[in-house]
């Protein structure tokens, strides 16, 4: 009955969009004349933007991606482009429109995935972000800073950011950016223990206390060589300092403690970098070549300290200590050739080295007695692949209304595992694609798109880890693949005015080797479960509100509802996809989940200007589906209950800044818990027993009051 009454509320709120959509409605106080896909600067001026990624964020009936875990350098991109090129790094594309200013754009140009020329395939939209270099060159700085308390943390946490472009010679310019966030928060739940006869036999209490710094400083050199040569390089490195403690306490239904833990955990050797370039040769107007490298890092040490307390008089300290050490090697070659009418070629080659290195150390001592070391089957792992990739794409302007294109990758690729488990194996990919994309009048455009989509291996998954408060272990599994999946995908979209967009869509991806949680020797671990389903609907738009006599108001929607279906490897019986916590993802910014599992989700984005005052207010309200997590002999129901809530008033009246308040979560949107234990296992049907979490903080699940300071000085 869940799955029906989302079902309804989504297919009600598309039903609303699309009649909203027709012509025959003036939804819009605007004419209704060809909408443009090409944005000056100027377009959002009413935005007050500071810098390029407030800009994106205003683009009518577009939604940013930051890309998704994918092999291979290009099919990890984001829909970004800047001057009509991807970065040459894999920061998340939101990140790095934030080092832009926002008076650096020229305009913003909305490109069909299939345009020739762009550098990223496989998207149904693309946003190319125009900068103009000599707007870099005036040595303006962007500066964002601000303040936020989080309800239940008793601390004041803050963010600051500042970003500088400046021209080193006529034909050379560098962007610095430093970013400082600090999030001090503290995860705040309640637990019921409950029997499986529905007896109430224990309540439980935890809380997290969280400190969050990092320092996060990058550049961004862009050098113009010769007329006929481009050069860029990006530098980005992020030491971080973590740390927190927490503790939980149970008692009887009497009141009378059964056990307590007490806990600290510290993070050491903390830090990211990352160096990647490019250069670009253009041999002549219809043919250019690009080479692209990209060096990564990252390291942490991992240190967690348990005091445990069992009534009435049992005491263990247990510590673990995990180091993880893991890099990224790629080096990329791309040719481009349009001598042809009508036809953009792209082909080239793509090689890639990619490491983990891991150990988990688990000791257990009591009060007077020697350390016992844990055995945990495969707690030390380095995990190493080799991957090349060859690539071939034709984008064919078949006519002036009509746009073709067609792709072939070839992967291929060998993983090696050392340490508790010794294992090597070879892997390979044919990678089609096919879109087309059809303009049938100036408002309305229609895509299509058929592709074989590879996810990436996340090589934690290769070995164990252990969760103590959650008193659960995930054993590393060797034998794991990359999920695949045949996807294909119908899209319309009108644009009625300059602000006003619809796009509805409808999906359904043929899934193999579906990524879960298997049982290996009575363990769970994370693999693969067969083949399955996922189809869907998609909507998305934005539209002034002048029709109900806010002519200065905006009212911006995404909304998912979608299907997955695959066979339960303990039960035998059909169900929706498992959503692990750790890729559950949220849809803060965009209804489009990560994990592409959760059954709905909508965003609502409000704004409205107030000129007279220089001032806007607004309101975001966003919520998403309850998601399920399938293990052996558990099952875990996470659910929301009701959404989030964002509210702000920003005001320029104080020039040359902008300043933004906000209320964050204020109907105190939190995840709550339902854990079933089964005996023997889930075919059994049995329940052992209960753990109803209530969430009553944390950053996600806490109002959060703060301000930001922002502007281009």
């Amino acid at each position: 009955m869940k799955r029906c009454g989302a079902a309804g509320r989504i297919g009600l709120f598309a039903a609303w969009c699309l009649a909203l959509g027709l012509p025959s409605l003036a939804w819009s106080a605007e004419p209704a004349s060809g909408a443009p896909t090409s944005f000056p600067a100027g377009f959002f001026s009413q935005y007050n933007p500071t810098t390029a990624a407030d800009i994106v964020a205003r683009v009518p009936g577009f939604d940013l991606q930051d890309g998704a875990e994918r092999r291979g350098f290009a099919a990890s991109s984001g829909n970004l482009l800047i001057n009509g090129e991807r970065p040459s790094s894999k920061t998340a594309p939101s990140e790095i429109l934030k080092r832009i200013p926002a008076g650096a754009v020229v305009r913003i140009e909305l490109l069909s995935g299939a345009d020739a020329g762009s550098d990223i395939r496989g998207q149904s939209q693309i946003v190319n972000v125009v900068v103009a270099p000599s707007a870099l060159k005036g040595g303006a700085t962007t500066i964002a800073t601000g303040l936020r308390y989080i309800q239940y943390s008793n601390r004041i946490g803050w963010a600051f950011q500042a970003s500088r472009s400046f021209a080193l010679s006529a034909n050379a310019d560098l962007a610095v950016d430093i970013q400082a966030p600090n999030t001090l928060g503290r995860s705040v739940n309640r637990e019921v223990l409950i029997s499986g006869a529905d007896v109430v036999q224990g309540f439980r209490y935890q809380y997290g206390q969280a400190r969050n710094m990092s320092l996060q400083g990058s550049a961004h050199l862009n050098w113009r060589a010769t007329p006929l040569d481009t050069v860029n390089l990006n530098v980005q490195y992020v030491p971080v300092w973590n740390s927190g403690v927490n503790a939980q306490y149970e008692s009887a239904v009497t009141g009378a403690l059964r056990a307590h833990v007490e806990g600290e955990t510290q993070y050491d050797n903390n830090f990211t970098t990352e160096i990647g370039g490019d250069w670009e040769h253009r041999f002549s107007p219809v043919l250019s070549l690009k080479l692209i490298g990209l060096i990564s890092d990252a390291s942490v040490d991992q240190t967690d300290r348990y005091w445990i307390h069992t009534a009435p008089a049992s005491d263990l300290l247990r510590t673990q200590a995990r180091t993880t050490r893991s890099g990224e090697r790629i080096a990329r070659a791309q040719v481009k050739w349009s001598a042809l009418p009508g036809h953009a070629l792209e082909f080239g080659a793509e090689g890639a080295f990619n490491f983990r290195d891991t150990t988990l150390d688990i000791v257990s001592q009591a009060p007077g007695g020697p350390p016992v070391r844990a055995s945990l089957p495969v707690a030390n792992a380095r995990v190493e692949e080799v991957r090349g990739e060859v690539f071939a794409s034709d984008s064919w302007q078949a006519s002036p209304a009509l746009t073709l294109e067609a792709g072939l990758n070839f992967e291929f690729s060998r993983i090696t595992q050392t340490g508790d488990q010794q294992q090597e194996r070879k892997l390979h990919y044919l990678k089609p694609r096919v879109s087309a994309t059809y303009v049938a009048s100036p408002r309305n455009t229609l895509r299509f798109s058929l592709l074989r989509d590879v996810a990436q291996l996340d090589f934690a998954e290769f070995s164990s880890a252990v969760d103590f408060f959650n008193a659960s272990a995930i054993q590393g599994n060797p034998d794991l693949v990359p999920e695949t999946a045949w996807k294909a995908r119908l899209e319309w979209e009108t644009r009625l005015a300059s602000r006003t967009a619809l796009t509805l869509a409808v999906f359904a991806d043929r899934v193999q080797d579906v990524h879960d949680l298997v049982d290996i020797g009575g363990f769970d671990a994370y693999g693969n479960i067969g083949d399955g389903t996922r189809m869907g609907v998609e909507v998305r738009g934005s539209t002034p509100l002048g029709f109900v006599g806010r002519p200065n108001a905006e009212l911006r929607f995404s909304g998912l509802y979608q299907q997955t279906r695959v066979t339960d490897p303990i039960t035998g019986e059909d169900r929706s996809f498992s959503v692990p916590a750790e890729r559950q993802g949220t849809p803060s910014g965009s209804a489009t989940l990560n994990g592409g599992a959760k059954d709905w989700a909508y965003l609502v984005n409000f704004r409205d200007n107030l000129p007279n005052i220089a001032s806007a207010w607004g309101a975001t309200l966003v919520q998403w589906a309850g998601r399920n997590e399938y293990r052996r002999a558990e099952a875990f129901h996470y659910v929301r209950k009701t959404p989030r809530l964002d509210v702000f008033f920003e005001t320029t009246a104080v020039k040359p800044v902008t300043i933004r308040l906000y209320a964050n979560n204020v109907l105190v949107s939190s995840e709550d818990r339902t854990r079933t234990f089964y005996v023997g296992d889930r075919a059994s049907g049995a329940v052992q027993r209960y753990e109803v979490r209530e969430g009553l903080g944390g950053p996600e699940g806490s109002r959060t009051y703060g301000f930001l300071i922002s502007g281009r000085f």
